[in-house]
């Protein structure tokens, strides 16, 4: 009968922590970083084609965006417009994930038991402490070496 109490209690204690956590946010967080990212990924790489091809005689002149997306789709076609996508879908979707999640626990947790809204530096610092959040899941988890650790 004792290990059912301690159960209960250690249920309720994870109840407590996690009220906050809707994971609806975490999955519009994701399924916005990926799309958006979907969606842009070409004017990146149209970005990174004029960096890289800035005064050098070896890589393609471009005469603007469109001559280079033209360019890119005559030469290698779809596959070419969306080269090196999937690190980019990665990590936008898992960081503006990460972000919304933290982001909207952050501001319930501060609602909780109050009847006014919160104030605009409210707003700021939820925005700042999920940032901050996010920002240390995302490189600590994912790029320890970085970080010596």
């Amino acid at each position: 009968m004792a290990g059912q109490g301690q159960s209960a209690s250690g249920s309720s204690a994870w109840n407590t922590v996690f009220r906050h956590v809707r994971y609806e946010n975490l999955v519009a967080g994701v399924s916005g970083g990926v799309l958006s990212n979907l969606a842009l990924h070409p004017l990146d790489l149209v970005k990174i084609r004029f960096a890289v091809s800035d005064g050098l005689e070896l890589r393609p002149k471009y005469k603007g965006i469109l001559h280079c997306l033209t360019t890119i789709w005559k030469l290698d076609g779809l596959r070419g417009l969306y080269q090196g996508v999937t690190p980019n879908v990665w990590g936008a979707g898992l960081s503006w994930g990460l972000y919304f999640f933290f982001y909207n626990a952050i501001k319930s947790y501060k609602t909780e038991g109050r009847a006014e809204r919160l104030e605009a530096t409210e707003y700021l610092v939820s925005a700042a402490e999920a940032g901050i959040c996010s920002w240390a899941v995302w490189n600590v988890t994912w790029c320890p070496s970085v970080y010596g650790i």
